[in-house]
């Protein structure tokens, strides 16, 4: 007898369950995981809620107290490191806080000025209400007070950014290390201050721009559920997590 499991919610945090996902109806071909487009934070509680979805996928910000109140639970499964990736073309390595800033109010519009080949800077952005976003504002001090150029691109889904970081000669844009990892090396991650997001900076703290993934479901979930969860939190879904360059959860 075939089981589903409809997952939906935050497409920041999907790459990485597509690839827990794939793996898992690989030992259970019994079980048809469905992953859906995306919803926002209040959808995809109200979807769990109307029973509509079995898994909603979150990240930051998580209020668990105030969701259990709904008679629903939150598993951290995983840390990811948020960067800003650039095209594969671009062959500056590093930069600063204030570079980055200088980028994006369009003081710095030439990779040349950061010891590259010359070239256009494309800087792309997310919306500031998403996750990337608001962890770039909250741990670079001037990206919270900046006036953006009038011609940066915004991405409003997470895909949309690493399409655009993949295929755009000279792109730079926030994104994770998990969309890194799946770009088959088109999206190279800067470091900031000098500091790689490496996953082993991102478990010591030494890294500080991280998003946590989170995955909502009842707070008893269906059998095929609680499989799928023990899954994830078992050794070989915590390989998948670190092939995915994220930390699985403790």
């Amino acid at each position: 007898m075939a089981y589903e499991i409809v997952i939906d919610g935050s497409t920041g945090v999907k790459p990485l369950v597509i690839s827990l996902a794939n793996t898992y109806r690989e030992l259970q071909p019994a079980i048809q995981i469905e992953i859906g487009a995306g919803l926002d934070p209040r959808a995809r509680i109200q979807a769990l809620t109307h029973k509509k979805i079995d898994i909603a996928m979150a990240s930051h910000g998580i209020d668990s107290q105030q969701i259990s109140k709904l008679g629903l639970q939150v598993h951290r499964i995983a840390k990811i490191a948020v960067v800003m990736g650039v095209h594969h073309g671009v062959d500056v390595p590093s930069i600063s806080h204030q570079q980055l800033c200088d980028i994006y109010s369009g003081k710095i519009n030439n990779w040349k000025s950061l010891g590259g080949e010359s070239g256009p800077i494309i800087p792309f952005i997310r919306p500031n209400n998403e996750v990337d976003t608001e962890v770039i504002i909250e741990h670079v001090p001037c990206f919270a007070e900046l006036h953006l150029a009038a011609d940066i691109q915004v991405k409003n889904k997470s895909g949309q950014m690493a399409t655009a970081l993949a295929q755009t000669p000279g792109a730079i844009g926030m994104t994770t290390l998990v969309r890194v990892a799946q770009s088959n090396q088109h999206i190279i991650p800067l470091a900031l201050n000098g500091i790689p997001p490496t996953p082993s900076n991102l478990m010591s703290d030494v890294y500080p721009l991280s998003r946590d993934v989170f995955l909502i479901t009842a707070s008893q979930p269906s059998p095929p559920v609680e499989e799928f969860l023990a899954f994830v939190r078992s050794e070989s879904g915590a390989n998948i997590i670190r092939a995915n360059n994220a930390v699985p959860a403790k």
